[in-house]
């Protein structure tokens, strides 16, 4: 088997490029797969859902609710002689168009978000994180009580260097 991504050849039973680390094992399900269906077309993939797209789509979604509420918010706010039910509805909608302005300026249109994104770092895959489930281990002897380094090696004392000095000298 070939990989798409880099062309190196392998054998069908390794599941990942032994080069560029392409998962192989899903491109041999979908080998298969095609093999036994070759007159069905192809299913059309829903569009990316990026950052940029959500927060528009979030953004017009509450401007339309405040459209919608629109007319109640009116009638309110004329029968009760009190603009506070039309403010709200325009504020919203102001907040919607102003959502839709900041996603369109500054969120990432490249990078899919929600929980249908795909994963691409680190080798993770699925359900399965990419560096495993964090483990705590502890340092055993973190809070103990540091040696006294002077109690190890104890410098020979000034008398007794004398001492030897003057043996010497007698």
């Amino acid at each position: 088997m070939f990989c798409p991504k880099c062309g190196q050849q392998s054998l069908d039973e390794v599941r990942f490029c032994p080069r560029c680390g392409f998962q192989l094992a899903a491109l041999a399900a979908f080998m298969a797969a095609n093999e036994h269906a070759p007159g069905e077309a192809p299913v059309p993939s829903a569009p990316v859902m990026t950052a940029r797209r959500r927060g528009i789509r979030r953004g017009a979604k509450l401007m339309f609710i405040c459209a919608v509420l629109l007319p109640a918010a009116a009638l309110l706010a004329f029968e009760g002689d009190a603009p506070g039910p039309l403010l709200l509805v325009l504020t919203g909608g102001l907040a919607g168009l102003l959502w839709m302005v900041y996603s369109w300026l500054f969120n990432d249109n490249v990078l899919p978000v929600g929980k249908h994104a795909s994963r691409r770092d680190l080798g993770a895959a699925g359900d399965r994180p990419a560096l495993g489930a964090p483990t705590f281990t502890p340092a055993p002897l973190f809070n103990q009580q540091r040696a006294n380094t002077a109690e190890i090696y104890q410098p020979p004392s000034v008398t007794e260097n004398t001492t030897k000095l003057l043996d010497k000298d007698s």
